[in-house]
């Protein structure tokens, strides 16, 4: 692999990271949402990465990538949404409650939901400082031939 090959690397993970924190954004949005469109509470969202092959951008064939000359790189396959139960929260003046004043709000855990941004933001903070580090040596290298 060369030098280059980091900048992709790195790109693809902050790709990742930047997707995550739009799916973690959303969840803390729609976290008191106790009626979407068919009536039911907002569903918490994730991401599924996978790793892919860069050369031919798919994803079928993960062994494929991994016999290949490159480093595969992750990527957001796709963004499922989580089977986590509905809280039952009693408030019977609520337009969506039940007949017993429960009213089904969304499964989202605000705390790990903050804790998973923390991990975004430092995993984002590692791709780009190897990036940065990478660009940096390939300056140095273009300098020191300069110098010849």
């Amino acid at each position: 692999m060369d030098l280059f090959g980091v900048f992709d690397i790195s790109s693809a993970g902050m790709s990742v990271e930047q997707a995550r924190l739009a799916i973690a954004a959303s969840n803390l949005a729609n976290s008191k949402t106790s009626n979407v469109g068919d009536g039911g509470p907002y569903q918490p969202l994730a991401a599924v990465v996978r790793t892919v092959h860069a050369a031919d951008g798919s994803y079928a064939n993960i062994e494929a990538s991994l016999r290949a000359e490159s480093l595969p790189r992750p990527a957001v396959t796709s963004i499922v949404e989580t089977s986590v139960a509905p809280r039952m929260v009693y408030d019977p003046g609520h337009p969506d409650a039940d007949a017993r004043g429960f009213v089904a709000m969304p499964g989202v855990d605000n705390l790990s939901t903050m804790m998973d941004l923390i991990s975004v933001s430092r995993s984002y903070e590692a791709n780009l400082r190897a990036f940065d580090i990478t660009r940096h040596l390939i300056q140095r290298t273009i300098d020191m031939g300069k110098g010849r």
